[in-house]
């Protein structure tokens, strides 16, 4: 999934010089491939309830590759964003229920860091598209490229059919009512979805504009995709880092505003220094760290016959924030004429990130107290 969303920013100059497409068409396109988690999450969550998380997984991984197909033939903004949006479709499916698989499977023991392993694939995935696909691109064809987003959901699909079974433990029966989710539960899972939303919502636009600013600013694709990928890469091992530092030690929060706090600095110095590398390493290093613990918030507060309801809930949230970042900060772009101001945009969205979770905690400590 990674892969695929990256694949439009790793050759995004490409895009622009074959079709035509500017900043703003361009963060349009990022986004659309998350923007039907908006009206997808909810459905995707209760289909899986209802049919079975596995066979709905493989039907997302399916439209990701019909949409990678329609999106080679694209010659406009119309069909590219058709072909976009069904990728998207069956992306959303796919993210709503591995969270929920993953965390019937460790709910109770080691849910951060399982949670840290699962959301480790996500930059895996997009760094492998900044190291390969802008490449591809160039010397054979952008097609080419999409093609190959195509092929690694295939992968996904054989992985997935031959090497997943349930959770043993697991409920029989998911509730797919929405009248079942409680108001105090229906509060609790808007507050811990925000945080989330918010830090994911700051990483889409930074990989999704980095490249493009560091083209601006003289640097090769090649070389513009490389530097953003160290950062991506890197952020997988604080990713391991941040689950493995909670499991042994606890004060997640502790970790979680820390390493906010070192994202917002970092991201601020990659564009005002004149030697953005160091700045791109001590990103990758701190900016993983929150992962596991934001992603693991609705599992504190949503019971277990509600998880898939749940899940497509706090997805829809994550979903409208992720969309509608890309678009603002390419619209952004556009007015300002600068290609730093998408990321000054994305440090806005860490330092809201930091004060959501702070919210968010509060409200948990209410509820428990209501209790």
């Amino acid at each position: 999934m990674g892969f695929q969303f990256q694949s439009v920013a790793a050759m995004a100059p490409l895009l622009s010089e074959s079709l035509g497409f500017d900043d703003a068409q361009i963060g349009w396109l990022v986004g659309l491939y998350l923007l039907p988690g908006v009206a997808i999450a909810l459905p995707g969550g209760m289909l899986g309830a209802r049919f079975g998380d596995k066979r709905m997984t493989l039907v997302g991984l399916a439209l990701m590759i019909a949409g990678a197909i329609g999106f080679t033939l694209a010659e406009g903004i119309g069909a590219a964003s058709a072909a976009r949006a069904a990728m998207g479709v069956g992306a959303v499916i796919l993210n709503v229920l591995l969270v929920k698989m993953a965390t019937d499977w460790f709910a109770g023991k080691e849910l951060v860091l399982a949670m840290s392993v699962l959301i480790s694939t996500w930059p895996v995935g997009i760094g492998l598209a900044l190291l390969s696909l802008g490449t591809l691109a160039q010397e054979i064809s952008w097609q080419v490229a999409v093609l190959a987003t195509a092929a690694m959901a295939g992968l996904g699909m054989l992985s997935l059919y031959l090497g997943y079974a349930a959770a043993p433990g697991a409920p029989l029966v998911q509730k797919v009512d929405l009248r079942g989710v409680t108001r105090g539960e229906w509060k609790l899972l808007g507050a811990t979805s925000c945080p989330w939303m918010l830090y994911n919502a700051a990483y889409v636009v930074v990989v999704a504009f980095l490249p493009s600013y560091f083209v601006g600013a003289g640097y090769s694709i090649a070389a513009a995709g490389g530097l953003t990928a160290i950062n991506t890469l890197l952020s997988i091992l604080s990713v391991q880092a941040g689950g493995l530092l909670v499991q042994r030690y606890g004060r997640a929060d502790l970790l979680v505003h820390s390493s906010l706090a070192g994202l917002a600095l970092g991201l601020a110095g990659a564009i005002t220094s004149s030697e953005p590398l160091p700045w791109m390493i001590a990103l990758g290093l701190v900016g993983g760290l929150p992962a596991g613990v934001l992603a693991s918030l609705p599992g504190e507060v949503l019971r277990a016959d509600m998880r898939s309801t749940g899940m497509g809930v706090f997805y829809t949230i994550f979903y409208a924030g992720m969309a509608l970042a890309p678009v603002v900060a390419g619209v952004i772009s556009v007015r300002s004429a600068s290609g730093a101001a998408p990321i000054w945009f994305a440090v806005a969205c860490v330092a809201a990130a930091a004060g959501a979770l702070a919210l968010a905690r509060r409200m948990q400590k209410s509820a428990a107290l209501d209790l």
